[in-house]
Parts: structure tokens; C-alpha cells; sequence
């Protein structure tokens, strides 16, 4: 039922309604640009074609949602900061549960990754879960750690260490 995948061209007007939806972004990074235009989910789609840390999350046929891992630099290059959102309609199906759960064991399996980490934002409890789930461990609180539309966030930062 899910898969995860290269994105491709067919991908770009769902990358564009789902990363139009506030609901959607409402805690995730601002470098995805608001409005969303098609110009920008064909540079991703485009940019991530040959990436092996970033892929399409399919449930049922259909695009969900995007996961990705961005490795780290010189002594953190074993290391890596895990991403992920999945389209509103498709919320508390289990879904972000299992892209992670999927995602961490090909990472640890195929790749030099040895950590996990994600910071999210500490009212974020689905994600919270979702990382819980997955066996990720709390490591601390970062205080006002991010700030969006003017508004301040503590994040939460967890990790999971490969086996």
C-alpha cells in the first residue's frame, strides 16, 4: 500500500495543492515558498529526480507526501536531519508513521547514516507521535528555536541511532 519513490512530472499539481494548504505548513521549514507555484514544484520535482535521500511518499497509488534526509557536513557527515509532511486529506491514516518507519531502516541499511535526527516544534504532537513510534528518543528542548509569521517556537529534538 505505500511506496516510496523518485518524484516525477505527474507529481507537480498535488506537490502544489498540498504545500498550499496552511494546514500543511504551518510547522515546516519556510524555505518552501508561499504561495506555491507550479514553477516551484517543477524545480523539485526536477532537483530531487536523482537524489536517494528524498522521495515521493505513494499510498494507494497516489502521491501523500514527501520524505527526505539531509546529511550532514565534515564530522556530521553520519549523521542526518530526517524531513517529512504529508498532504492534509491523508492525516491519521498511519501514513507518517510508516514512511518513517520504512525510510529510517533503508537509510540505516543502504547508507553510511549512522543518526537520525529531526527538531520539531513542540505543539506539533502528530509528529511528535509519529517519531515516537518509530522509536525515536527525546533528546532535549530547544528554546525559541525557530520563529514563523512572527511567531516563536520551542522544538523538540529526536534522534534515533542505527542498530
Amino acid at each position: 500500500m505505500l511506496k516510496l519513490r523518485q518524484f516525477d512530472k505527474s507529481d507537480i499539481n498535488s506537490i502544489m495543492l498540498y504545500l498550499n494548504d496552511n494546514e500543511v505548513t504551518r510547522y515546516i521549514t519556510d524555505a518552501i515558498p508561499q504561495p506555491y507555484t507550479e514553477s516551484d514544484a517543477r524545480w523539485w520535482v526536477e532537483n530531487s529526480e536523482s537524489s536517494s535521500l528524498t522521495k515521493a511518499i505513494e499510498y494507494k497509488g497516489e502521491l501523500v507526501g514527501c520524505i527526505s534526509a539531509k546529511v550532514g557536513e565534515f564530522e556530521y557527515s553520519c549523521s542526518a536531519e530526517l524531513g517529512y509532511w504529508i498532504g492534509r486529506q491523508f492525516w491519521s491514516n498511519g501514513i507518517a508513521t510508516e514512511a518513517v518507519r520504512v525510510f529510517t531502516d533503508m537509510l540505516f541499511k543502504y547508507t553510511d547514516i549512522v543518526r537520525l535526527f529531526v527538531s520539531v516544534v513542540s505543539i506539533n504532537g502528530a509528529s511528535i507521535r509519529v517519531l515516537e513510534k518509530n522509536g525515536y528518543l527525546y533528546e532535549g528542548t530547544l528554546r525559541k528555536a525557530s520563529c514563523k509569521n512572527g511567531q516563536y517556537f520551542d522544538e523538540h529534538l529526536y534522534s534515533k541511532i542505527s542498530e
